[in-house]
């Protein structure tokens, strides 16, 4: 399957492309080449699409929300009738396999049908107030008005949409900056908005680097409300950025999460997991990229993992293997840095460990055992395909390692005990523990972090919290009976 690109990608205010220059390049993680250049926004394009979504900010936000709901409706629908388009434009720019990719176009129409329900449920409450019988007090949720998005390169529709949804559904105007590295599919995504009938303006996208476009959006006063998905790092200077203003914030970001397998588990399914956590190159967030495996079946357990993953297979993208490349040089040159240096300290690579085909930025799918837990490559958010194996011989041991990191994003454990899976997921520090099942991606589970992987939540009913702000109204009434 191939498909073409523009020599040059605009941005997308007021629902018209601009393309005031052309200073980025777009490259094929896979192969290198050139699939297009998209303009640098800068100061200059961040403030005309903060000025085109200001302009009906008011005029949204008022809007009937039955109306809000079938735009939102007609677009999960629009994603659905170009589905073969977008995962293959998200394929060539990001890199993952094509089933990977439509897995991913499904999930951003999913969310966008889920909150389309949502648009007329958002409700306050009626409060009584304690010995103030003449009073009516109650609460109603109001949008912030225009929100910034800062979308990241490794799942732009899926992410984009977790961001957009809510946000729109709950009456905000959107700008949102493309990933540098990979702004495409997002583009692609703001054309059918305004292509199903948004009013322009509602929704507007800019592409360029962190630097010269990001920090002019998440900085200029006329934001009310930021959503950042991306790196701890990066996420710290956003709410930096934030603060200056007084701006509610919503980060998602690093992760380190756990696998954690008891001997009493399905073993075929954990394996699965094992196998499911090289997706998009191990470049997802929420991976359990640390594999805690009860003393009783490690070696077995470790055998077949070898097996499986030492089977998989590697290549481009859009041939739609199991394994992907990453999305820069240096990505794939940081990974082997973490497995050299686990290398080094003794750590033995079980499978993997080395570039496996050139051209493109391709790293084997990893298995290291023997990593102290205080070595980098256990420490730090690799963000690659390379998974670490550690035995463990109680529930409680298990959940303390799993703890000991400044991470707090998402933990996995197989168990048929139900005792232990509530006791263990109860004493998981991550803003989400999944059990017997991975991935679980459903628009209505709630999802976010604790320490360093952010603060707010995405997803569920709890989104239109994230993007409204509370007003209480209390009103003292006359004896009239």
């Amino acid at each position: 399957m191939t498909h073409d690109f523009p020599d040059s990608e605009g941005y997308v205010v007021g629902g018209e492309r601009r393309r005031p220059n052309d200073d980025l390049s777009v490259t094929d993680p896979a192969t290198g080449e050139q699939l297009s250049t998209v303009p640098e926004a800068g100061e200059a394009g961040v403030d005309e699409a903060l000025a085109s979504s200001v302009a009906v900010a008011q005029e949204w936000a008022a809007s009937d929300t039955v109306e809000r709901g079938r735009l939102l409706t007609g677009l999960a629908e629009a994603i659905r009738d170009h589905a073969d388009s977008l995962a293959a434009t998200e394929t060539r720019d990001v890199g993952r396999p094509l089933t990977e990719s439509h897995a991913n176009v499904e999930g951003a129409a999913a969310t966008f049908e889920y909150f389309a329900g949502l648009t007329d449920k958002v409700q306050g409450r009626q409060i009584p107030l304690p010995g103030a019988d003449d009073y009516v007090d109650y609460t109603v949720r109001e949008p912030y008005g225009v929100t910034a998005h800062v979308v990241p390169w490794n799942a732009p529709l899926a992410l984009a949409a977790r961001g957009f949804a809510p946000a729109l559904a709950a009456g905000n105007t959107v700008v949102a900056k493309a990933p540098e590295k990979a702004p495409l599919s997002l583009l692609a995504l703001s054309d059918l908005v305004h292509e199903v009938g948004f009013p322009p303006g509602v929704v507007n996208t800019v592409t360029g680097s962190g630097p010269a476009t990001g920090a002019p959006l998440v900085g200029d006063e006329r934001v009310d409300a930021i959503e950042f998905t991306g790196s701890t790092g990066t996420g710290k200077a956003v709410m930096r950025s934030a603060a200056e203003h007084v701006r509610d914030v919503h980060l998602e970001l690093g992760g380190n999460g756990a696998n954690i397998v008891f001997a009493d588990a399905d073993l075929d399914a954990a394996l699965d997991s094992v196998v499911a956590t090289f997706g998009n190159a191990g470049q997802i967030c929420f991976a359990p990229t640390r594999v805690f495996v009860q003393s009783d079946i490690y070696e077995a357990f470790l055998d077949r993992a070898v097996e499986r993953v030492g089977a998989m297979a590697v290549g481009p993208g859009i041939e739609d293997p199991d394994v992907g490349p990453l999305v820069t040089a240096d990505a794939r040159d940081t990974v082997a840095g973490f497995v050299d240096d686990a290398r080094e300290r003794g750590a033995r690579v079980l499978t993997g460990g080395e570039v496996p085909r050139e051209p493109g930025n391709f790293y084997a799918p990893t298995l290291v055992d023997g990593v102290a837990d205080d070595a980098p490559l256990v420490r730090e958010e690799v963000f690659g395909p390379v998974l670490t194996c550690h035995e463990f011989e109680t529930a409680a041991e298990a959940v303390e390692r799993a703890n000991d990191t400044r991470y707090g994003l998402s933990n996995l454990v197989w168990t048929t005990d139900l005792s232990t899976a509530h006791a263990v997921a109860a004493s998981l520090e991550s803003g989400t523990v999944q059990v017997n099942d991975y991935p679980i991606l459903s628009p209505a589970a709630v999802s976010g972090g604790y320490g360093e992987s952010g603060i707010g939540r995405a997803k569920g009913q709890q989104a239109i919290e994230s993007f409204t702000q509370t007003k209480n109204v209390a009103i003292k009434l006359e004896d009239v009976v």
